[in-house]
């Protein structure tokens, strides 16, 4: 997956965005240093989510034949947005940030105790189970990523569906009743790219709509299946731009 930035001082001059402009690698950190050619440094955040990206990722992996990296992928989308859910419920209760972070560290490396803290909060808020993947996509997934079981074209693309089907409605749900811890969680996150070697340079913030966003699309976006979007492929993608 990879990203376009572009020099703020140039466009705020009208150079033409050609010249100013630079598609690089997404990063881990969501923090890019860019020197245009016109001699000017600034700074790009991307303020995305890991599920956000991840999810995008293992989408670009079907279109182009990755079918077993789609699925881990995929994995790794879903397994991110427990952490983001049980870090946006948590800090809604105003809970110190801090401390959230502090106490995710004890499972940041544990996948099943991080289920289990989601399912739990989950039946906390809303009195009901939450949204899982199916028996059959579980182990699907446990073959693809712990047997190297090679998958094919059509279940990636039925397990991406199965973690897309999950993953909405509780985001929805965030989106509607849990905004503040939602606004919490982001600017930490985006706090977190901040660096010392910054100081002084033009900064700027973008954003993707991705295929499962924080950010509200266009009527519908949140309704779509995966397969129509692969249809439309990497053109569907919007872009943002804050400049700060």
């Amino acid at each position: 997956m990879k990203v376009s930035i572009t020099c703020p001082t140039c466009e705020k001059e009208n150079v033409p965005s050609e010249i100013h402009s630079a598609v690089v690698d997404i990063s881990d950190d969501g923090h890019y240093e860019f020197k245009c050619p016109n001699g000017h440094t600034s700074v790009t955040h991307l303020q995305l989510h890991g599920f956000e990206i991840l999810f995008d990722i293992g989408a670009e992996a079907i279109i182009d034949g990755y079918y077993r990296e789609a699925i881990s992928s995929f994995t790794s989308a879903l397994e991110r947005f427990y952490e983001f859910f049980i870090k946006v419920v948590c800090a809604s209760k105003g809970h110190d940030w801090n401390t959230i972070q502090e106490l995710w560290k004890s499972v940041s490396n544990q996948s099943e105790r991080q289920l289990g803290a989601y399912m739990f909060l989950y039946l906390q808020e809303t009195g009901k189970n939450p949204p899982l993947l199916s028996d059959k996509k579980v182990q699907l997934r446990n073959s693809v990523i712990h047997k190297g079981k090679l998958s094919n074209k059509e279940q990636a693309i039925e397990y991406g569906q199965n973690v897309l089907d999950v993953i909405r409605p509780t985001l929805r749900m965030l989106k509607t009743d849990y905004i503040e811890g939602i606004h919490t969680t982001m600017t930490n996150h985006m706090s977190n790219m901040n660096k010392i070697s910054d100081k002084g340079k033009r900064k700027t913030v973008i954003w993707l709509l991705t295929i499962v966003s924080i950010a509200y699309g266009e009527p519908g976006h949140d309704l779509r299946d995966l397969i129509d979007m692969l249809v439309e492929g990497r053109q569907g993608m919007s872009i943002k731009v804050t400049q700060v």
